[in-house]
């Protein structure tokens, strides 16, 4: 769990905390087709733990447990950012 919790952040603002969630975000979008399978993991992770971090430091309820289905628990977290105003960028389309 320590790779998706928050060991270690209880000192980090929530405009690092949000850099860190973007950044994640770019990257999980940018694995191409031809990604070995653990990179495209370990972003998914990446971001996952992000995702985690700024919604718990936002009180928003968030834990490594309700990933179970995680394209349906990180949409819930996202709209829940969204409500508090933050909206993450949109996906970028990739050109074939």
């Amino acid at each position: 769990m320590r790779a998706l919790g928050n060991v270690g952040d209880e000192s980090r603002s929530d405009d690092l905390l949000l850099a860190d969630l973007v950044d994640s975000r770019a990257r999980l979008q940018a694995t191409g087709a031809a990604a070995p399978v653990a990179e495209a993991l370990a972003r998914e992770l990446s971001y996952d733990g992000a995702l985690i971090r700024l919604c718990v430091s936002l009180d928003v309820r968030a834990t490594p447990v309700w990933f179970d289905s995680p394209e349906r628990e990180r949409a819930r977290l996202e709209r829940e950012l969204a409500h508090r105003g933050i909206r993450l960028p949109a996906p970028q389309l990739l050109h074939a």
